[in-house]
């Protein structure tokens, strides 16, 4: 069963409490390549998009956090993103405009 958006961002703002860096690398990896490319060409964006969509924040700011690194970004605006996608009951149709950090 494919992953759909709403638990693509389920999953990246449960994955803020993990401590596996590999499990949180793996799923980040299953999410790029299922949900959120296929979300890209579905709206016809590319690889800008991608890189900055709140998904991918929140699992970058996970992974430079378990690694003692820093990721600058806009954590807050990603996460409420992230919540605001997460909503089942809320078709998102939108998700092309939603601006980025």
């Amino acid at each position: 069963m494919t992953m759909t958006i709403q638990q693509a961002a389920r999953t990246a703002l449960e994955c803020q409490d993990a401590c596996n860096l590999s499990g949180v690398l793996a799923s980040f990896k299953e999410i790029v390549h299922e949900v959120i490319w296929p979300e890209a060409r579905r709206l016809g964006k590319g690889t800008e998009w991608v890189n900055r969509h709140p998904i991918c924040v929140l699992f970058l700011s996970k992974l430079g956090s378990l690694n003692g690194g820093y990721f600058e970004c806009d954590y807050f605006h990603a996460s409420d993103a992230c919540e605001g996608l997460a909503q089942p009951e809320v078709i998102h149709p939108e998700t092309e405009g939603i601006a980025y950090a």
